[in-house]
């Protein structure tokens, strides 16, 4: 068959490669041209997970070295990267220091035991156009500064017409995967429709990269806030800073290079314009000014008005969107890495061995039901971020909720070969999206923390609760006060909770290796 990807992100560039490699005629488009800043550059467990099987499935080694610090810096050294240990959470009030008030407003929570293993902050500009030339070379048809006028769907495929670099340009395909994101220029032409009344969340973001970023912990402790030493460096992690307005992301690279944002509710009283809206916000957190006051912009501020978008449907009649294109909701932990890959997983898997459009068609009408399904799911997991946003406290204990859902998820497919009503991983719910014990923990946890929020006297009573939820999806030792928010790997915590997984303490114990980067099932 013949498929046309729009849009050559790491996601889109991922799956011509992979469909090529089965043996489709496959044709890439982009609108741009590589190298181009992106962001989207934090990855998780889950996407390493993901990249290992999609490396061992069809034999493409590189995707495997991305998958881990170590081994990116070993196979990939060209690329840029930074260390990802795991997730850091630092609360802030208004015009204060950090921690001049008070000093319990830090969460950090590992998901790996050393550097090796680690998670990585992606370098989009390198890692994009990398995936662009390894497609290339395997012989998919790339054309880039693409716009397309028309896309039209007929009986027998679709026609793509428009221009590439000013020249007229058309081809044609069996069927098309969107990868272009919010503008979902092929959805939208299929008969996708806004869909945003899914989502109740409303921000905005402004955001670039930096060089000369200060050291915020290291300003902490010489201030004299009691920060004790965590299971890694505060900052070697998706920090995230809590805010009266929202919130600001920092993912640091190896290179000196810092990606930063702050995402802040539509609602907030913050200046239009991309520089005076950033500096507004760093005044008004005197520790996040101090540490990016002596900082260079290495390109101008960018500003997206409006992070959320979906759409009423992620595939059809010869189609299908990837999730960026089909929904998004906000940076917050990390999901849009993992989620984009098993998508492209399940797509690669939906292919091979497809002579015709009709052995495609069952698959995706899969995929768009697991799609809705799951960004319903993380819709919810997020929402309920944001509902307990204004107590760091609470924040604290339902952030155990995402991290729960996110160590079963990682566990289950790190130790067991199957899932237990067989198929492959990649065809399980994101996020425990199809589990009904992990969506109610979701929906009890979240309604519970409005309330807390609101009324603080019941904080306490809060936790205990969202112990009790865990239970069944506790693998890693979270919600332990006596932890005092700082969650190493914990492997003896997941030993003991081996009857969670369906495993006994002799099996678990045996597998514990696979934890190191080999996947099956």
């Amino acid at each position: 068959m013949r498929i046309a990807i729009v849009g050559s992100g790491f996601a889109g560039s991922i799956l011509a490669r992979l469909l090529r490699v089965q043996g489709h005629d496959v044709v890439l488009l982009e609108r741009g041209r590589h190298p181009r800043f992106a962001i989207g550059e934090s990855s998780t467990p889950l996407a390493a997970i993901c990249l290992e099987r999609l490396a061992a499935r069809y034999d493409q080694p590189d995707l495997h070295a991305l998958a881990a610090h170590g081994r990116w810096i070993r196979d990939l050294p060209d690329l840029g990267v930074g260390l990802k240990r795991g997730f850091t959470f630092f609360g802030h009030e208004r015009d204060r220091p950090f921690g001049a008030g008070d000093t319990d407003v830090r969460l950090l929570v590992a998901a790996s035991p050393n550097d090796a293993i680690a998670d990585a902050h992606w370098v989009r500009a390198d890692v994009d156009r990398y995936l662009v030339d390894r497609a290339v070379e395997v012989g998919v048809e790339y054309h880039d500064v693409v716009t397309l006028d028309d896309a039209d769907r007929g009986a027998s495929g679709w026609d793509l017409r428009g221009t590439c670099d000013g020249a007229r340009f058309a081809t044609a395909a069996d069927i098309v995967i969107d990868a272009t994101g919010p503008s979902a220029v092929v959805a939208r032409r299929a008969g996708a429709r806004d869909a945003l009344e899914h989502i109740r969340l409303r921000t905005s973001a402004v955001y670039a990269h930096l060089r000369g970023v200060g050291d915020f912990v290291a300003d902490a402790r010489d201030r004299g806030v009691p920060l004790p030493e965590g299971p890694y460096p505060d900052e070697r992690a998706a920090v995230h800073h809590l805010i009266e307005e929202g919130w600001l992301w920092v993912l640091p690279f190896d290179h000196g290079v810092v990606s930063a944002g702050f995402v802040t509710e539509l609602d907030a009283d913050v200046p239009a314009s991309p520089e005076a809206r950033w500096t507004a916000l760093l005044d008004a957190y005197p520790s996040l000014a101090a540490q990016f006051g002596g900082a260079e912009t290495l390109q101008p501020f960018t500003v997206l008005p409006q992070l959320q978008h979906r759409l009423d449907r992620a595939a059809g009649d010869r189609w299908a969107a990837l999730p960026h294109t089909f929904t998004f909701v906000s940076p917050m932990f990390s999901t849009g890495i993992a989620w984009s890959l098993v998508a492209v997983e399940r797509l690669a898997m939906a292919f091979e061995g497809a002579t015709g459009v009709a052995d495609v068609l069952p698959a995706l009408s899969q995929y768009a039901r697991l799609l809705e399904q799951e960004a319903n799911h993380v819709t919810g997991l997020i929402e309920g971020a944001y509902a307990a946003r204004g107590s760091f406290p609470v924040f604290a204990e339902y952030a155990m909720v995402y991290f729960a859902a996110a160590s079963f998820a990682e566990a289950s497919q790190r130790l067991i070969d199957a899932p237990s009503g067989g198929g492959a991983w990649a065809w399980e719910g994101f996020l425990g999206a199809t589990d009904p014990v992990t969506v109610r923990l979701v929906t009890e946890a979240a309604a519970g923390a409005e309330v807390a929020r609101q009324t603080p006297d019941t904080a306490p009573q809060y936790a205990d609760d969202i112990r009790r939820l865990l239970e069944p999806r506790n693998v890693a030792g979270l919600a332990d006060p006596n932890r005092l928010r700082l969650y190493p790997v914990d492997l003896e915590a997941l030993v003991d909770a081996a009857p969670l997984l369906g495993l006994s303490d002799d099996t678990i114990r045996a597998a514990l290796p696979r934890l190191r980067g080999s996947t099956s099932g």
